[in-house]
């Protein structure tokens, strides 16, 4: 009399190729999702902190009924926005007067201004006590931009009213 073969327990190789196939085909589809997910989250946090330091320093300078000063830190706007409240009255910053810094954005993240259509990179406007921008021009843009192809613009009105407008291409991508 024979004996019955036992089957042991477990996957067959053709079981586990299966599975991993199934599994790098799902991973192949997600994964790129994912990084553009990332990428637009980056820009959506640049674009808010820009426009929420923007919307803090009017804020201020209504409160305190005096001009509060918006500039690029160390005259470039790669390197971050800083507000700050004059409050010696020299006109200009001195250490104390910082009210807010903004931190230069992500790596992969660009900004870049323009004053009534000119190039603006050491950017420098102070808000007035009824929330109106004054040395900002009539008209400044500011675009926020992810290095590849997406991008928003921050524009500021002479008025102080702030406008998001998104979906910006930007150039040089």
């Amino acid at each position: 009399m024979r004996k019955a073969r036992q089957l042991a327990p477990g996957f067959t190789l053709i079981e586990l190729m299966i599975v991993i196939t199934i599994l790098a085909i799902v991973i192949a589809v997600g994964v790129p999702s994912f990084s553009q997910m990332i990428r637009k989250n980056r820009l959506a946090a640049a674009t808010n902190d820009l426009a929420g330091a923007l919307q803090y320093a009017r804020a201020e300078a209504v409160r305190r009924g005096r001009s509060v000063q918006v500039a690029a830190k160390s005259g470039d706007l790669a390197n971050g926005l800083r507000v700050w409240f004059d409050d010696n009255g020299n006109g200009s910053y001195d250490d104390g007067e910082t009210l807010r810094e903004l931190a230069a954005p992500a790596t992969s993240i660009d900004l870049s201004a323009e004053k009534d259509g000119s190039a603006a990179t050491n950017l420098s406007f102070s808000y007035t006590a009824q929330g109106a921008v004054s040395g900002g021009g009539n008209e400044l843009k500011i675009n926020i931009c992810d290095g590849v192809d997406d991008g928003r613009q921050l524009k500021l009105l002479a008025s102080g009213v702030l406008r998001l407008k998104s979906d910006v291409t930007c150039s040089g991508a």
